[in-house]
Protein backbone atom coordinates (compact mmCIF):
# COMPACT_ATOMS: atom_id res chain seq x y z
CA UNK A 1 0.00 0.00 0.00
CA UNK A 2 1.17 3.52 -0.06
CA UNK A 3 2.09 6.19 2.55
CA UNK A 4 3.22 9.61 1.41
CA UNK A 5 6.44 11.51 1.38
CA UNK A 6 6.77 15.23 0.72
CA UNK A 7 4.47 16.27 -2.06
CA UNK A 8 6.66 17.59 -4.84
CA UNK A 9 5.16 17.22 -8.30
CA UNK A 10 6.97 18.69 -11.28
CA UNK A 11 5.95 19.60 -14.78
CA UNK A 12 7.54 16.35 -15.95
CA UNK A 13 3.94 15.11 -15.92
CA UNK A 14 3.43 16.90 -19.22
CA UNK A 15 6.31 15.08 -20.83
CA UNK A 16 5.13 11.63 -19.80
CA UNK A 17 4.82 9.10 -22.59
CA UNK A 18 1.29 8.16 -23.59
CA UNK A 19 2.16 4.90 -25.34
CA UNK A 20 3.03 2.07 -22.99
CA UNK A 21 4.41 -1.28 -24.05
CA UNK A 22 4.49 -4.48 -22.07
CA UNK A 23 7.79 -3.54 -20.44
CA UNK A 24 7.06 0.02 -19.43
CA UNK A 25 3.32 -0.05 -18.64
CA UNK A 26 2.82 1.29 -15.10
CA UNK A 27 -0.26 -0.87 -14.58
CA UNK A 28 -2.76 -3.24 -16.18
CA UNK A 29 -6.53 -3.43 -15.76
CA UNK A 30 -7.07 -7.04 -14.69
CA UNK A 31 -10.72 -6.88 -13.52
CA UNK A 32 -13.48 -4.63 -14.82
CA UNK A 33 -17.15 -4.98 -13.97
CA UNK A 34 -19.13 -2.08 -15.37
CA UNK A 35 -17.99 0.88 -17.46
CA UNK A 36 -14.85 2.97 -17.20
CA UNK A 37 -12.91 5.37 -19.38
CA UNK A 38 -9.32 6.42 -19.89
CA UNK A 39 -8.17 9.95 -20.76
CA UNK A 40 -4.85 9.72 -22.58
CA UNK A 41 -3.34 12.76 -24.25
CA UNK A 42 -6.14 14.51 -26.14
CA UNK A 43 -8.17 11.31 -26.55
CA UNK A 44 -10.68 9.36 -24.51
CA UNK A 45 -10.91 5.55 -24.59
CA UNK A 46 -13.19 2.81 -23.31
CA UNK A 47 -11.44 0.79 -20.62
CA UNK A 48 -11.33 -3.01 -20.82
CA UNK A 49 -9.70 -5.92 -19.04
CA UNK A 50 -6.14 -6.40 -20.21
CA UNK A 51 -5.57 -2.77 -21.22
CA UNK A 52 -2.14 -1.54 -20.17
CA UNK A 53 -2.17 1.93 -18.70
CA UNK A 54 0.36 4.60 -19.61
CA UNK A 55 2.01 7.21 -17.44
CA UNK A 56 -0.26 10.25 -17.31
CA UNK A 57 -3.47 8.27 -17.84
CA UNK A 58 -6.56 9.48 -16.03
CA UNK A 59 -8.94 6.63 -15.19
CA UNK A 60 -12.58 7.24 -14.28
CA UNK A 61 -15.14 4.60 -13.36
CA UNK A 62 -18.89 4.72 -13.95
CA UNK A 63 -21.75 4.12 -11.55
CA UNK A 64 -21.53 0.78 -9.72
CA UNK A 65 -18.28 -0.10 -11.49
CA UNK A 66 -15.51 -2.21 -9.96
CA UNK A 67 -11.99 -2.09 -11.38
CA UNK A 68 -8.77 -3.74 -10.32
CA UNK A 69 -5.45 -2.33 -11.55
CA UNK A 70 -2.26 -4.25 -10.85
CA UNK A 71 0.68 -1.87 -10.74
CA UNK A 72 4.28 -2.41 -11.76
CA UNK A 73 5.53 -2.52 -8.16
CA UNK A 74 3.25 -5.55 -7.56
CA UNK A 75 0.76 -3.51 -5.54
CA UNK A 76 -2.95 -3.49 -6.38
CA UNK A 77 -5.41 -0.64 -6.76
CA UNK A 78 -9.14 -1.40 -6.59
CA UNK A 79 -11.64 1.31 -7.54
CA UNK A 80 -15.35 1.59 -6.82
CA UNK A 81 -18.00 3.52 -8.71
CA UNK A 82 -17.46 7.14 -9.77
CA UNK A 83 -13.76 7.16 -8.86
CA UNK A 84 -11.09 9.30 -10.51
CA UNK A 85 -7.36 8.57 -10.40
CA UNK A 86 -4.26 9.54 -12.35
CA UNK A 87 -1.24 7.26 -12.63
CA UNK A 88 2.10 8.88 -13.24
CA UNK A 89 5.81 8.74 -12.79
CA UNK A 90 9.04 10.40 -13.67
CA UNK A 91 12.67 10.69 -12.62
CA UNK A 92 13.11 11.87 -9.04
CA UNK A 93 16.13 13.41 -7.38
CA UNK A 94 17.63 10.08 -6.36
CA UNK A 95 15.33 7.47 -7.94
CA UNK A 96 12.28 7.30 -10.22
CA UNK A 97 8.98 8.51 -8.77
CA UNK A 98 5.78 6.54 -9.15
CA UNK A 99 2.50 7.80 -7.76
CA UNK A 100 -1.26 7.48 -7.97
CA UNK A 101 -3.20 10.71 -7.50
CA UNK A 102 -6.62 9.93 -6.07
CA UNK A 103 -9.15 12.67 -6.80
CA UNK A 104 -12.33 11.11 -5.43
CA UNK A 105 -14.37 7.96 -4.91
CA UNK A 106 -13.81 4.57 -3.25
CA UNK A 107 -10.46 2.82 -3.43
CA UNK A 108 -8.56 -0.02 -1.83
CA UNK A 109 -4.79 -0.03 -2.07
CA UNK A 110 -2.96 -3.28 -1.28
CA UNK A 111 0.79 -2.79 -1.08
CA UNK A 112 3.35 -5.41 -1.95
CA UNK A 113 6.46 -6.43 -0.08
CA UNK A 114 9.48 -4.84 -1.68
CA UNK A 115 10.90 -6.94 -4.47
CA UNK A 116 14.29 -5.85 -5.83
CA UNK A 117 13.10 -6.90 -9.30
CA UNK A 118 9.92 -4.81 -9.13
CA UNK A 119 9.59 -1.22 -10.34
CA UNK A 120 9.91 1.80 -8.09
CA UNK A 121 7.07 1.70 -5.53
CA UNK A 122 3.96 3.81 -5.90
CA UNK A 123 2.87 6.50 -3.49
CA UNK A 124 -0.76 7.48 -2.99
CA UNK A 125 -1.34 11.21 -3.32
CA UNK A 126 -4.60 13.09 -2.81
CA UNK A 127 -5.72 16.67 -2.17
CA UNK A 128 -5.78 16.24 1.64
CA UNK A 129 -3.16 13.57 2.35
CA UNK A 130 -0.28 11.52 1.05
CA UNK A 131 0.96 8.06 1.95
CA UNK A 132 4.41 6.62 1.23
CA UNK A 133 4.79 3.07 -0.08
CA UNK A 134 4.38 0.24 2.41
CA UNK A 135 2.96 -3.32 2.35
CA UNK A 136 -0.25 -2.51 4.22
CA UNK A 137 -3.86 -2.43 3.01
CA UNK A 138 -5.96 0.72 3.16
CA UNK A 139 -9.59 1.38 2.16
CA UNK A 140 -10.56 4.99 1.57
CA UNK A 141 -13.47 7.18 0.56
CA UNK A 142 -12.37 10.63 -0.53
CA UNK A 143 -13.40 13.83 -2.24
CA UNK A 144 -11.30 16.97 -2.81
CA UNK A 145 -12.68 18.34 0.48
CA UNK A 146 -12.88 15.34 2.87
CA UNK A 147 -11.54 11.84 3.42
CA UNK A 148 -12.29 8.71 5.45
CA UNK A 149 -9.57 6.06 5.54
CA UNK A 150 -9.55 2.62 7.20
CA UNK A 151 -6.35 0.63 7.79
CA UNK A 152 -7.31 -2.94 7.07
CA UNK A 153 -3.82 -4.34 7.61
CA UNK A 154 -0.39 -3.08 8.54
CA UNK A 155 0.91 0.22 9.87
CA UNK A 156 0.45 3.46 7.98
CA UNK A 157 2.07 6.85 8.36
CA UNK A 158 -0.13 9.42 6.66
CA UNK A 159 0.90 13.02 5.99
CA UNK A 160 -1.81 15.69 6.12
CA UNK A 161 -1.79 18.38 3.44
CA UNK A 162 -3.72 21.64 2.97
CA UNK A 163 -3.74 22.37 6.69
CA UNK A 164 -4.97 25.68 8.06
CA UNK A 165 -1.96 27.92 8.38
CA UNK A 166 0.06 25.80 5.95
CA UNK A 167 2.57 23.05 6.57
CA UNK A 168 2.04 19.31 6.95
CA UNK A 169 1.53 16.90 9.85
CA UNK A 170 2.24 13.18 10.19
CA UNK A 171 -0.40 10.78 11.52
CA UNK A 172 0.57 7.24 12.57
CA UNK A 173 -2.06 4.49 12.32
CA UNK A 174 -2.28 0.74 12.80
CA UNK A 175 -4.60 -2.06 11.76
CA UNK A 176 -8.22 -1.28 12.61
CA UNK A 177 -7.76 2.49 12.83
CA UNK A 178 -10.01 4.90 10.95
CA UNK A 179 -8.91 8.39 9.94
CA UNK A 180 -11.35 11.21 9.14
CA UNK A 181 -10.68 14.75 8.01
CA UNK A 182 -12.25 17.73 6.24
CA UNK A 183 -10.33 20.38 4.34
CA UNK A 184 -8.56 22.98 6.52
CA UNK A 185 -9.34 20.95 9.68
CA UNK A 186 -7.17 18.53 11.62
CA UNK A 187 -7.81 14.84 11.15
CA UNK A 188 -9.00 12.48 13.86
CA UNK A 189 -8.17 8.81 14.41
CA UNK A 190 -10.57 6.26 15.94
CA UNK A 191 -9.78 2.64 16.76
CA UNK A 192 -12.57 1.17 14.69
CA UNK A 193 -14.44 1.87 11.47
CA UNK A 194 -17.64 3.87 11.86
CA UNK A 195 -20.95 2.12 11.10
CA UNK A 196 -21.65 4.74 8.43
CA UNK A 197 -18.35 4.02 6.67
CA UNK A 198 -18.92 0.27 6.74
CA UNK A 199 -22.49 0.63 5.49
CA UNK A 200 -21.36 2.67 2.47
CA UNK A 201 -18.37 0.49 1.59
CA UNK A 202 -18.95 -1.42 -1.68
CA UNK A 203 -19.04 -5.15 -1.01
CA UNK A 204 -16.41 -5.95 -3.66
CA UNK A 205 -13.90 -3.66 -1.92
CA UNK A 206 -14.28 -5.63 1.30
CA UNK A 207 -12.46 -8.59 -0.27
CA UNK A 208 -8.80 -8.85 -1.29
CA UNK A 209 -8.87 -10.57 -4.67
CA UNK A 210 -6.07 -12.72 -6.12
CA UNK A 211 -3.79 -11.43 -8.85
CA UNK A 212 -4.91 -11.98 -12.44
CA UNK A 213 -1.81 -10.48 -14.03
CA UNK A 214 -0.61 -13.78 -15.50
CA UNK A 215 -3.81 -13.96 -17.58
CA UNK A 216 -2.92 -10.74 -19.43
CA UNK A 217 0.87 -10.69 -19.29
CA UNK A 218 1.33 -11.79 -22.90
CA UNK A 219 -1.72 -9.99 -24.32
CA UNK A 220 -1.76 -6.57 -25.94
CA UNK A 221 -5.32 -5.33 -25.48
CA UNK A 222 -5.97 -1.97 -27.13
CA UNK A 223 -8.64 0.31 -25.69
CA UNK A 224 -11.44 1.30 -28.03
CA UNK A 225 -12.03 4.92 -28.98
CA UNK A 226 -14.68 6.78 -26.99
CA UNK A 227 -16.44 10.04 -27.91
CA UNK A 228 -14.35 13.18 -27.66
CA UNK A 229 -14.39 14.82 -24.24
CA UNK A 230 -15.36 18.36 -23.30
CA UNK A 231 -14.29 20.76 -20.59
CA UNK A 232 -16.96 19.52 -18.17
CA UNK A 233 -15.54 15.98 -18.41
CA UNK A 234 -12.16 17.08 -17.05
CA UNK A 235 -13.23 20.11 -14.98
CA UNK A 236 -12.18 18.57 -11.65
CA UNK A 237 -8.69 17.97 -13.03
CA UNK A 238 -8.49 21.42 -14.62
CA UNK A 239 -9.31 22.93 -11.20
CA UNK A 240 -7.01 20.67 -9.19
CA UNK A 241 -4.07 21.95 -7.19
CA UNK A 242 -1.46 23.80 -9.25
CA UNK A 243 1.13 21.01 -9.44
CA UNK A 244 -1.47 18.63 -10.90
CA UNK A 245 -3.31 20.95 -13.28
CA UNK A 246 -0.48 23.01 -14.80
CA UNK A 247 0.88 20.21 -17.02
CA UNK A 248 -2.54 20.04 -18.70
CA UNK A 249 -1.66 23.32 -20.43
CA UNK A 250 0.78 21.42 -22.63
CA UNK A 251 -1.37 18.32 -22.87
CA UNK A 252 -4.57 20.06 -23.96
CA UNK A 253 -3.47 23.37 -25.47
CA UNK A 254 -3.92 22.06 -29.02
CA UNK A 255 -7.43 20.95 -28.07
CA UNK A 256 -8.25 24.43 -26.79
CA UNK A 257 -7.34 25.91 -30.18
CA UNK A 258 -9.16 23.23 -32.18
CA UNK A 259 -12.30 22.86 -30.04
CA UNK A 260 -14.22 26.14 -29.54
CA UNK A 261 -16.46 24.61 -26.86
CA UNK A 262 -13.46 23.39 -24.85
CA UNK A 263 -11.84 26.81 -25.15
CA UNK A 264 -15.06 28.49 -24.02
CA UNK A 265 -15.07 26.31 -20.89
CA UNK A 266 -11.48 27.23 -20.14
CA UNK A 267 -12.19 30.94 -20.58
CA UNK A 268 -15.35 30.84 -18.44
CA UNK A 269 -13.40 29.26 -15.56
CA UNK A 270 -10.12 31.12 -16.08
CA UNK A 271 -9.90 32.27 -12.46
CA UNK A 272 -9.41 28.62 -11.44
CA UNK A 273 -6.46 28.07 -13.77
CA UNK A 274 -4.85 31.37 -14.72
CA UNK A 275 -1.91 29.56 -16.33
CA UNK A 276 -4.14 29.24 -19.42
CA UNK A 277 -4.52 33.01 -19.83
CA UNK A 278 -1.16 33.69 -21.54
CA UNK A 279 -1.73 30.66 -23.79
CA UNK A 280 -5.13 31.77 -25.07
CA UNK A 281 -4.52 35.52 -24.89
CA UNK A 282 -0.81 36.03 -25.54
CA UNK A 283 -1.37 39.60 -26.75
CA UNK A 284 -2.10 40.60 -23.15
CA UNK A 285 1.44 39.60 -22.16
CA UNK A 286 3.43 41.25 -24.95
CA UNK A 287 6.02 43.80 -23.75
CA UNK A 288 4.56 47.28 -23.70
CA UNK A 289 6.27 49.80 -25.95
CA UNK A 290 7.46 52.98 -24.26
CA UNK A 291 5.32 56.04 -25.12
CA UNK A 292 6.68 57.92 -28.14
CA UNK A 293 7.72 61.58 -27.82
CA UNK A 294 5.53 63.71 -30.12
CA UNK A 295 7.32 65.95 -32.60
CA UNK A 296 7.42 69.64 -31.66
CA UNK A 297 5.08 71.99 -33.55
CA UNK A 298 6.46 75.11 -35.32
CA UNK A 299 5.07 77.30 -32.52
CA UNK A 300 6.79 75.10 -29.91
CA UNK A 301 10.02 75.26 -31.90
CA UNK A 302 9.83 79.09 -32.05
CA UNK A 303 9.16 79.35 -28.31
CA UNK A 304 12.29 77.46 -27.48
CA UNK A 305 14.49 79.05 -30.19
CA UNK A 306 17.72 80.53 -28.81
CA UNK A 307 17.81 84.28 -28.38
CA UNK A 308 19.26 86.24 -31.33
CA UNK A 309 22.85 87.46 -30.98
CA UNK A 310 22.11 90.58 -33.13
CA UNK A 311 21.15 92.77 -30.17
CA UNK A 312 21.28 96.62 -30.50
CA UNK A 313 24.15 98.28 -28.62
CA UNK A 314 23.26 99.59 -25.23
CA UNK A 315 22.28 103.28 -25.10
CA UNK A 316 24.46 105.74 -23.23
Amino acid sequence: MAVFRSFVVTALLAAASFSAGAADAPGTITILEGEAQIFRGMSRYVAAEGVRLAFGDIVETGDNTFMQVELGDQSTLQLGGISRVMINGGPGRAKPERWVYFMNGWAKVSGAKRDPKAEAPYEVRAPLFEIAPNPGVVVLLATPSDVQLFVERGEVRLTERQRAGGGTAAVAMKSGDTYRRKVAARGTVAQEATPDFLAKMPKYIRDTLPSRMDRFRDQDVKPKDAPDFGYADVELWMKAEAAIRRPFVQRWRAKAFKDPAFKAGVVANMSSHMEWDPILFPEKYLPKEPPSTPAATPAQQQSVAPASTNQPPPTR
